[in-house]
């Protein structure tokens, strides 16, 4: 009971939030971190105040049956996929501006429906999808990279793998980046790393934190 209430305790410390909306979309381009990103701060123009405040780009299956998505082409969306945006908890009333909002991506319109509050979860193992790295660098550097920054929050990590590489057009220009997951950590780092990120790029979707057991997680690291 002392190590339940022990989690609810660090876990309600956290100061940013995951906001996630119902959507209907069928259709986008794989790559639409850039134009998403732009859509939405047209509707919440606040979003640059806060640089830990982020957006998630939409998946679809990357594989199946034998068959592996190109990155060129169009992502097809479920019904259960929702639109997430993690922002700062004293802005979730400014969050609610952007329901019932219909936006355009390069000619797909995405209907934003009602939000759902998703707090933190405490996860030993976290992942992120894409982290803005050079890719000039090896692995080993890049590990070295993140290890020192995630120092300035003293965070120590103990286990990292860097997971697929891919890259994103952002204002026109490809922009490398490669896939990431830390294991080992302690409850408070879990949430600390939630909070803070990684590298650059928040409103494209870069350097955020998810729980392992997703299935973008295994996704990202299974065998090519």
């Amino acid at each position: 009971m002392w190590e339940s209430d022990e989690k609810k305790i660090i876990e309600s410390k956290a100061k940013m939030i995951d906001v996630s909306y119902a959507i209907e979309c069928s259709t986008l381009p794989y790559d639409h971190a850039f134009e998403l990103s732009n859509e939405i701060i047209k509707k919440l123009p606040w979003f640059y105040d806060n640089k830990l405040n982020g957006i998630q780009t939409l998946h679809g299956p990357d594989s199946g049956n034998g068959w592996t998505r190109a990155e060129n082409e169009t992502i097809f969306l479920s019904k259960r996929t929702k639109l997430i945006i993690r922002i700062s908890k004293n802005l979730i009333e400014n969050a609610k501006n952007l329901e019932n909002a219909e936006i355009n991506i390069d000619g797909n319109i995405l209907k934003i429906k009602k939000l759902t509050l998703k707090p933190f979860s405490i996860s030993k193992v976290l992942f992120c999808r894409c982290v803005l790295s050079n890719e000039n660098i090896d692995e080993s550097n890049f590990l070295n990279a993140i290890t020192d920054e995630l120092k300035k929050h003293k965070i120590i990590i103990k286990k990292a793998l860097c997971g697929k590489s891919r890259t994103i057009n952002l204002e026109g220009k490809n922009n490398y980046t490669r896939s990431l997951m830390l294991a080992g950590l302690s409850k408070q780092d879990s949430i600390t790393l939630q909070d803070v990120g990684i590298g650059r790029g928040r409103v494209f979707g870069c350097g955020i934190f998810l729980p392992y057991k997703s299935i973008d997680a295994v996704d990202n690291f299974k065998d090519e």
